[in-house]
């Protein structure tokens, strides 16, 4: 259990890092746009979005969305990506 949470302290300082350095902080319009995208697939998405910007710790949950977002693309377009086929099995580590 310590590991476990060591790295995810470990994990945590290193994206936060990436964020402040990177300047990829969730702006209001990200914000706004992803809102709007969860809303989209509710018959009344105008209510859903009144209830996601009607509270503080749900509108924090979407900024960490998109804040993972950002650092997700950021990373993507500084690395090397190369794609291998393998099998379910040795995905899983069962192989």
């Amino acid at each position: 259990f310590t590991a476990q949470a060591e790295r995810r302290v470990r994990l945590g300082l290193v994206v936060a890092e990436l964020v402040r350095a990177n300047n990829l902080q969730a702006t209001p319009e990200q914000i706004k746009a992803h809102v709007d995208e969860l809303a989209a697939s509710y018959e009344r998405p105008e209510d859903v979005k009144r209830w996601y910007f009607g509270d503080n710790r749900r509108m924090a949950e979407v900024e960490a969305v998109v804040i993972e977002s950002n650092v997700t693309d950021f990373v993507l377009g500084k690395a090397k990506v190369s794609e291998k086929a393998i099998s379910f099995d040795e995905l899983m580590g069962q192989a």
